[in-house]
């Protein structure tokens, strides 16, 4: 091998250098890249409605205006309606949880099989770790830290609900411009299926977009209705959380179940069974009838690939990187499925036999 120049030298260190600078740059900013990447599939998801307006007459920016106005307004009139209760409950629900922990411990050494009943306290006594090392430990000691730390809290979630419903707006308004400049860069031979695979991933991360939605406000009525039927305490609260546990593939239904679990378990055996038999009822339903209609239009991965892409997610960013892991796999998924297809396509044609006329 020949020695490198000392100028080829230099030209590979700053490109190595610049890799780590670009990885480093993405480390501090993924905060920021995911309020991007959630108004991108915002935007993917509210797109039919505004085209639904626009053929209404209405202009681009006015259709998504009216769209947001309908929305905030229907989460405010929800919050009035919502907020007394949720709080109430939520309030007595922790306060209660070293009680509910105690009752939980109690009724769980009566269990005759070893095995179950190590299981359920174990996961009982990682429950009780976890909340005293919350409490004890906290993010601020004093109290008026504690209320600046909430303040900045909920100040951090009205500005990322901003930032989301801003990024959205933008993207709306802005990506024929955006889709156009990016395919120019396209070779005019590629640029048709190009084309084809950004409409391709636009179609699935909206659809899976509206359909999470909607799962989660299905799952979350019926929950709450659920077990506020069975006498359930915080029957409210833990029907918000069984909708909001939705959003996190495969253990998601398990921690909204387990939480109203323990909650019933502080009243009877009898209706801690209930419980987890409605909640099973729930899940079986959801797999076979909602699944099936709901996300009709999602992103159409196999449950290898969505189970690959969660573990991944969530390595790379908790439950977070699990949710948004869908999308992202599917939008890869489309682009590697367009390739093989075009592949195929092209070995086909090559193997066609060529027809010689005889005389």
């Amino acid at each position: 091998m020949t020695p490198m120049s000392a100028r080829q030298t230099a030209i590979n260190t700053a490109v190595i250098l610049l890799v780590v600078f670009v990885a480093w740059l993405l480390v501090q900013v993924r905060s920021t890249i995911v309020l991007l990447v959630i108004g991108i599939l915002f935007a993917a998801a509210i797109e039919p409605l505004v085209n639904r307006l626009r053929r209404r007459g209405f202009k681009r920016g006015q259709a998504i205006l009216t769209i947001y106005a309908t929305l905030l307004a229907t989460v405010a009139l929800a919050l009035v309606l919502a907020v007394p209760t949720i709080a109430r409950q939520s309030t007595s629900l922790i306060d209660n949880i070293p009680d509910i922990l105690q009752s939980s411990r109690e009724r769980a050494n009566d269990i005759n099989n070893d095995g179950i009943r190590n299981a359920v306290l174990r996961g009982i006594n990682e429950a009780d770790d976890f909340y005293t090392d919350t409490k004890t430990n906290p993010d601020t000691g004093l109290a008026s830290d504690a209320a600046i730390a909430l303040v900045t809290t909920v100040g951090g979630a009205l500005a990322s609900i901003v930032t989301v419903l801003v990024v959205a707006f933008y993207w709306l308004t802005e990506k024929s411009t955006i889709k156009q400049v990016t395919l120019r860069k396209v070779s005019p031979k590629e640029r048709d299926r190009a084309f084809t695979i950004w409409e391709e991933i636009e179609r699935r991360i909206g659809g899976w977009a509206r359909g999470q939605m909607s799962l989660c406000l299905i799952i979350g009525v019926i929950s709450t209705i659920g077990y506020f039927a069975l006498g359930l305490n915080y029957w409210f609260a833990l029907g918000i959380w069984a909708g909001i546990t939705e959003l996190i593939p495969f253990i998601g239904p398990i921690l909204g179940g387990a939480a109203a679990f323990a909650v019933a378990l502080t009243d009877s055996w009898q209706k801690a069974l209930v419980v987890v038999a409605f909640v099973v009822v729930l899940q079986q339903f959801e797999s076979a009838v909602l699944v099936p209609r709901v996300m009709r239009s999602s992103v159409g991965m196999s449950p290898l690939t969505v189970l690959l892409a969660v573990l991944v997610g969530s390595t790379l960013g908790g439950p977070l990187g699990a949710v948004l892991a869908i999308p992202v796999g599917a939008a890869v998924q489309a682009i590697v499925q367009e390739f093989v297809r075009d592949q195929v396509e092209q070995s086909q044609e090559e193997e066609q036999p060529i027809l010689v006329g005889s005389d």
